[in-house]
């Protein structure tokens, strides 16, 4: 069989940055951009690429959305690579290679109802899962999301929400600020009885955010009765070297690189500490 010239598993080219100029750059919030950038390779929602800048290092960031032929990556301005792609402006390269790790598997929530539970920068990871049903709302039977930001500055998605919140149920809740027509406030776990639980054996569920949030959301969504085979974790803030060499993102026997960063619940509950 001939190789297909976009085999991106093969191993040659997923180690090998190459550059792809910057098609796009939407500001959300001072230390937030979604950089929209070209590609050439087969790309699934949860998976990530490494980005990088020649002389600076690299970093990794989860793919947030994509199409054909771009990629959206949702950038937050901690580190020197980060801060060094903020220097950057529509028209110029940047550096990526993968893509990597495990994505979310779409077919397995067709015909449930889905629920995705998110906090900051994890919002971004699951935003062309929500988008993908919000264009093809037949393909489940419902979705509820509990978005959680800190504060009004750091929404992310902002434009979008109006549209998902038209097409399905859709609750923003501020750590910080005023609740108003737009948005509640609390941490995520303190709305999850305003779910639709009522056909539980036809659920799935997704938590993604920082690991506290992870931890505590699917205790909650436990002993709201769904089992650990109907919850979906995404680990992606502990990526590093994207091949399971640097042993920065190992948990017990898995590395998140390899192994996820999306996990079936049951299959790394082990991680959650």
């Amino acid at each position: 069989m001939p190789e297909h010239h976009h085999d991106c598993h093969s191993h040659d080219n997923i180690l090998m940055p190459n550059a792809y100029p910057i098609l796009d750059i939407i500001k959300y919030t001072d230390n937030e951009w979604n950089f929209r950038v070209a590609k050439n390779f087969e790309t699934k929602l949860g998976q990530f690429v490494e980005v990088s800048l020649p002389m600076v290092g690299e970093a990794p960031i989860s793919v947030s959305d994509c199409g054909d032929n771009y990629i959206d990556l949702l950038i937050r301005n901690v580190g020197k690579v980060t801060q060094q792609l903020f220097q950057l402006k529509i028209g110029d390269n940047i550096w990526m290679r993968g893509v990597h790790g495990n994505g979310y598997p779409i077919e397995s929530y067709h015909d449930n109802h889905l629920i995705i539970i998110a906090g900051g920068t994890g919002v971004a990871p699951v935003k062309g899962l929500i988008r993908h049903f919000v264009e093809a709302p037949e393909k489940i039977k419902g979705m509820d999301m509990i978005l959680g930001f800190k504060n009004q500055d750091a929404v992310l998605y902002r434009d979008e929400m109006p549209q998902w919140r038209q097409c399905q149920h859709l609750i923003t809740t501020l750590d910080q600020g005023e609740a108003n027509d737009e948005f509640e406030v609390g941490v995520v776990t303190e709305h999850i009885d305003k779910l639709d639980l009522s056909d539980l054996a036809n659920t799935q569920a997704i938590v993604v955010g920082p690991p506290i949030m992870i931890k505590f959301a699917v205790q909650a969504l436990l002993q709201q009765g769904l089992t650990k085979q109907q919850i979906w974790v995404d680990y992606e803030r502990r990526m590093a070297c994207a091949v399971g060499k640097c042993g920065h993102c190992r948990m017990g026997e898995k590395y998140v690189c390899i192994d996820g960063p999306v996990f079936r619940f049951d299959e790394a509950e082990y991680l959650i500490d």
